[in-house]
């Protein structure tokens, strides 16, 4: 099998060199269609657009009233952005060849790309009057919808394109893309243990389940269903990176370095694969490992902000904290408003000693999040440390304000107001962090060494749970 696809590439590549040599001798010469589309195809497959129009141009001086023709036309067209002219050579083909739904698709894909969702909606249902592959127009339809941001729209489509065919992978994926968007990825499932009960063989189909429980964080089942690809596919790499990453979420940490070793033996060295073994290291606690793959990643693909990211994290866990700070920065040059990457950042200046600057991003990061409780803690005990305790319960006080419901801000206020003096006024606040989250009185602890004050908050705790019959 090999054998005769090599075969077939030298047989192209000769007939490519023999129409480029008579073009460039201006040797008078022709061809059947059938040869011009296989010579116009080896340039779009090998991307040489300008060159394939050349030929496309000399193929349809011969053979006018080819629709062929005039569709790969188009398509060079619409890899050159010139869509304008790839619809006038499709109206042409739909002129020679009007029942042609590859013409329809063609130039509703074209109307999509173009932002005029209307009419390439409109043109597919016209296309469903004719064809007899109706599951491709009902997903070229959801296309349409899904480019236009209507998922619901592009659900229902998608979900008639699998009525159809079962088999249909790429409706089965923007499928569930889109029940994601809208917060209904459960209702998938459906399609796809049908698509598994319909062929209990098919890896994609695993590895698809698989993607879809991993989205929904069961984590448990992910592995299990990627395992299954697995089992079916053993050089399924795409399923063992998923299943490395389940591996993860569940907090096995060696078992998903070893996904990630067999995605590399599998596919060879990538910034992904790279990456991604980093992390497993960094999460077993290998910083030096993880610093490695880090690296080679950014190697391959000197914007791989993720990669930065992890090299900041393990330099961070090595206590390197000026080395961190600056890959922190490299991998927000990337992505400037990364929750992650400026809360790291923040807290590497804090640890330096750069209370100012520390202070600058983490403002940032309170700005763009202000619902992000971790940061406004972390804000506050940064003036809380440096012996500003009214700006430190004023940052909880704002906490509280976007969201009232979050017990942590209570009880880290029972803390500040403590050390301000504020004696009555805590166990005021006290009584309320405990009716919200009875369990986080944990965290009092970790800031109140005092014997004691803690004897003393551990009465009105304990007073609390009596009168609360908890």
């Amino acid at each position: 099998m090999a054998e005769e696809f090599k075969k077939r590439q030298e047989e192209i590549q000769k007939l490519v060199l023999e129409f480029e040599l008579q073009v460039k001798n201006n040797i008078d010469f022709y061809y059947d269609s059938e040869y011009y589309e296989r010579i116009v195809k080896w340039y779009i497959d090998n991307h040489k657009f300008k060159l394939g129009l050349k030929a496309i141009e000399i193929a349809l001086s011969q053979h006018k009233f080819s629709s062929d023709l005039l569709i790969q036309k188009a398509n060079i067209l619409i890899a050159l952005q010139k869509f304008s002219k790839a619809l006038m050579s499709l109206d042409k083909a739909h002129t020679l060849n009007p029942k042609d739904e590859n013409i329809f698709i063609l130039t509703g894909q074209v109307k999509i790309i173009l932002g005029h969702y209307d009419d390439a909606i409109e043109i597919f249902n016209k296309a469903l009057d004719i064809s007899e592959n109706r599951d491709e127009i009902f997903y070229q339809m959801g296309l349409a919808y899904q480019a236009n941001g209507k998922f619901n729209h592009a659900t229902e489509n998608f979900k008639k394109a699998i009525d159809i065919n079962i088999n249909h992978e790429n409706a089965l994926y923007d499928l569930a893309y889109c029940l994601n968007l809208t917060g209904e990825l459960k209702n998938s499932i459906h399609y796809y243990k049908k698509f598994i009960d319909e062929d209990p063989y098919s890896a994609f189909g695993w590895f698809n389940l698989g993607n879809i429980y991993n989205k929904l964080k069961k984590y448990s089942k992910a592995a299990e269903a990627f395992e299954y690809a697995i089992a079916i596919d053993d050089e399924y790499s795409a399923a063992f990176m998923s299943l490395g990453d389940s591996y993860i979420n569940l907090g096995k940490f060696d078992l998903a370095k070893k996904c990630f070793e067999k995605a590399l033996e599998l596919d060879g060295p990538s910034p992904d694969i790279y990456y991604n073994l980093g992390r497993a290291y960094y999460l077993l606690k290998d910083f030096n490992t993880s610093i490695n793959f880090y690296q080679r990643s950014i190697k391959i693909d000197q914007f791989y902000k993720d990669s930065y990211y992890g090299l900041g994290k393990s330099l961070f866990s090595m206590d390197k904290w000026f080395e961190a700070i600056h890959y922190f920065k490299k991998a927000q040059k990337f992505d400037n408003d990364n929750i992650d990457f400026l809360k790291s950042l923040a807290y590497a200046e804090f640890k330096v000693g750069n209370l100012v600057s520390s202070i600058d991003v983490y403002t940032k990061v309170m700005e763009l999040y202000p619902e992000d409780v971790e940061s406004c803690l972390d804000f506050s005990f940064i003036y809380y440390e440096s012996g500003d305790i009214k700006k430190a319960i004023s940052i909880i006080n704002e906490g509280i304000a976007e969201t009232p419901g979050e017990s942590l801000f209570y009880y880290r206020l029972v803390v500040y107001l403590l050390d301000d003096g504020k004696y009555k006024e805590a166990i005021n606040v006290l009584e309320s962090a405990l009716s919200i989250n009875f369990e986080n009185h944990d965290v009092l602890f970790e800031f109140i060494p005092k014997f004691e004050t803690q004897s003393a908050l551990i009465r009105v705790i304990n007073q609390f749970k009596k009168n609360n019959q908890l």
